[in-house]
């Protein structure tokens, strides 16, 4: 049901970003998929998680020929190093929900970009344990602000698809110390993506 949930709600805020002018100077719809191998950076998130994984979907508009502006969102889910006594595991996810601002250089092929992304964080706690045979979960909730740079490039396959990688720092400003993780001030990850992004109009 949550992932259901998750994937409705990504699919309604999914959001893009600079890449509409490689697909035709008339075009300026564009939309992005990508997935992503997430890295804790910060000390209150690497002694805590295990590498994480997840994905993402984007919306956006070129407002000049480098230049645009997206809604993006996401599922980023960590695994915990070391799961408490009378549970039997348990992790934390983020869904970002974020506007992304981006520039792009170059007018060939190959386009380097830099982006910068703010908005909210929706983080969840769970911790799953076992009694009698069925999965029971405790959940906590929690909104942080999310501030997230990136890096990257974007390689122009056809008139209407882009294949792109990725480099971004997710800042999260949470503090809720559940599955031993500490105030973050804020928690670092580092999601390393790789997608396509398709003209959309």
């Amino acid at each position: 049901m949550k992932r259901t949930f998750l994937i409705a709600v990504l699919a309604i805020l999914s959001a893009s970003s600079l890449w509409a002018d490689e697909l035709g100077t008339d075009r300026q719809w564009i939309e992005r998929v990508e997935g992503t191998f997430g890295i804790p950076a910060s000390g209150d998130v690497t002694s805590a998680v295990n590498l994480g994984f997840g994905g993402g979907l984007s919306f956006g508009y070129r407002l000049d020929r480098h230049f645009s502006v997206s809604i993006a969102s996401g599922y980023y889910q960590y695994n915990i190093k070391t799961v408490p006594s009378g549970y039997i595991g348990g992790n934390f996810s983020y869904v970002p929900i974020e506007s992304v601002f981006s520039y792009n250089f170059g007018d060939g092929e190959f386009r380097p970009y830099l982006s910068f992304g703010i908005g909210a964080a929706l983080n969840t706690y769970t911790l799953s344990s076992s009694v009698q045979g069925s999965t029971l979960q405790t959940t906590a909730y929690e909104t942080g602000l999310l501030l997230s740079p990136a890096i990257g490039f974007l390689e122009v396959l056809g008139p209407r698809t882009a294949l792109f990688l990725e480099g971004r720092v997710d800042m999260d400003i949470r503090s809720n110390s559940s599955l031993g993780m500490g105030n973050g001030t804020p928690s670092i990850f580092i999601p390393i993506q790789a997608g396509l992004a398709f003209f959309v109009i």
